[in-house]
């Protein structure tokens, strides 16, 4: 029985005992090669470091587990598309929002366009971890994590001092200025006029945060904990934020600096998806 409805059975060990196949064939498609970055809040970025070389028209299936549990399915991993968006591409994020602690092992396989067997898995591990860093900043990015003008737009937002948005809330007040909270201050790459001024974001009110009129490279928000106040800088486990309607960037980037320069000595804490907007969206 050398198939079925045109499909090849060589690599169809037996069907509920019906056949067994005495040889192996079809064609397999080559194992990917892989970089795996973040695990800040669980945001995670794996790249397809053979994408180009190895494939032409390839799907990705991506699982994380640590133990027993399976943190990621691949049902909940953010693709991006080559150009052209005729294909997949070689960048795929995810949240690992999952509360079992341990290292997890993500494990990818490919399948090439027009091959019968899938790919064997690769796998690579990663932690979850926290941002430690006196100035943190909110980019707007493509699902890559390049720059992008798409404007961010927020109406709230809040860091916290433990999971589940939980422990210490900062800012600690309602901000009615860009410094009126004691040891914090907040600012943004480009200022449209003081309506959308960057303590809107932190007010707790419906006002916005909004970048109009903003490019790639200062398409950004920041809070910062004043060396004065805070000879101790937080460690933020949690956050929560509100995007509003206006809000045109698909994802976002956290970075941290001790310096405040930016200018290549900042930690890349992760990309993050922003899946919805007017709501609150939980990280960590």
């Amino acid at each position: 029985m050398g198939e079925i409805s045109g499909v090849s059975t060589d690599d169809i060990s037996s069907i509920s005992g019906f056949f067994v196949t005495q040889s192996g064939g079809g064609t397999a498609t080559a194992t990917p090669t892989i970089s795996v970055s973040g695990g800040t809040f669980g945001a995670v970025n794996v790249t397809v470091t053979n994408h180009s070389t190895a494939y032409t028209n390839p799907n990705y299936s991506v699982t994380a587990v640590v133990g027993g549990t399976t943190t990621v399915i691949d049902s909940v991993v953010d693709r991006t598309l080559d150009t052209g968006k005729r294909s997949v591409g070689a960048s795929m994020n995810f949240n690992d929002t999952n509360t079992t602690t341990g290292t997890r092992t993500v494990s990818v396989r490919a399948q090439e366009f027009g091959d019968n067997v899938q790919s064997a898995a690769v796998t690579a591990t990663y932690d979850v971890s926290f941002i430690q860093s006196r100035y943190l900043r909110i980019r707007g990015v493509s699902s890559d994590g390049s720059d992008s003008n798409n404007r961010l737009a927020m109406t709230d937002l809040s860091f916290y001092t433990s999971q589940g948005q939980g422990g210490t809330e900062y800012p600690t007040t309602n901000m009615t200025s860009n410094t009126s909270e004691t040891g914090i201050a907040v600012s943004q790459g480009h200022v449209y006029s003081n309506t959308y001024a960057a303590f809107k974001a932190v007010d707790s009110s419906s006002s916005l945060s909004w970048l109009l009129g903003t490019n790639a490279a200062n398409n950004w928000w920041q809070i910062e904990w004043e060396r004065g106040t805070y000879s101790t800088i937080p460690t933020i486990k949690s956050a929560r934020i509100k995007f509003h309607s206006q809000c045109d960037a698909s994802h976002f980037k956290l970075q941290g600096s001790d310096t405040g320069a930016f200018t290549g000595e900042e930690t890349d804490y992760g990309v993050f998806t922003i899946s919805a907007e007017n709501t609150y969206l939980n990280f960590g």
